[in-house]
């Protein structure tokens, strides 16, 4: 079984920066993913055939919410980041997607195929399934960070229309979003070291705790932290 992949060092800088925020936020988000992909790593051979479907279901609310990152990023954030960075500046964001994507979209029709009870559940095979893209993901999710370095984006755009950028990203980001899924997801594969990722008001997050987290309620024990956001002591975190 392969090592928990490496969270993100956080980009140097001030999160209340617009010009600091933009790798900041990424890494932030991209640690989400990561401890997604440790979560399914450490819970897949474990699993007893009781917990099999809410794990099951667990693994492919997250790799519906890093779909959603990458659409939302090839089809809103990316393009208007470009139009003042200079058209292609970020395509290199885009294709190192090719290079796992089709992989995880595998795994996605796989993991649908055990809910449907088509295949038999088999922990080590979806752990080999894993390894074979998680090292070209991870270095993705690393290698991004730099293309939205504080003083690029500095050197590009005012306050103001990174700030405008910021908000239409967020607006479409909130209609898109699944509340029952997205919200627990983001709290259950948190980052102790970043607890304010997502920047959630505190009425979503109590709601997060207290409703969002009813629908699913069966899958968000296989996070790394609990709905209070507390790391689970077997994860070693």
């Amino acid at each position: 079984m392969p090592a928990p992949y490496p969270l993100i060092d956080m980009p140097p800088g001030d999160f209340s920066n617009i010009f600091d925020f933009q790798a900041i936020n990424m890494a932030a988000a991209h640690n989400q993913f990561i401890q997604g992909i440790n979560a399914m790593v450490y819970h897949a051979p474990r699993i007893p055939e009781e917990k099999v479907q809410p794990f099951v279901k667990f693994s492919l609310i997250f790799l519906e919410h890093l779909h959603h990152h990458h659409t939302l990023e090839e089809t809103l954030l990316f393009p208007e980041f470009e139009k003042k960075l200079g058209q292609g500046s970020l395509s290199v964001n885009i294709e190192q997607h090719h290079d796992f994507v089709p992989q995880i979209d595998e795994l996605e029709r796989h993991l649908k195929d055990i809910q449907s009870e088509k295949v038999k559940y088999d922990g080590k095979a979806l752990v080999e399934r894993i390894d074979g893209f998680g090292d070209i993901m991870i270095e993705h999710l690393n290698e991004e960070i730099a293309t939205l370095e504080s003083s690029r984006m500095r050197s590009a755009f005012t306050e103001k229309e990174l700030k405008d950028i910021d908000a239409a990203f967020m607006k479409e980001v909130m209609a898109s979003l699944d509340l029952y899924t997205a919200l627990p997801f983001s709290v259950v594969c948190g980052n102790p070291a970043t607890p304010w990722f997502p920047p959630l008001p505190a009425p979503l997050k109590w709601a997060t705790k207290w409703w969002f987290y009813r629908r699913h309620k069966e899958c968000w024990e296989f996070g790394q932290l609990d709905l209070s956001g507390k790391p689970r002591p077997e994860y070693g975190i």
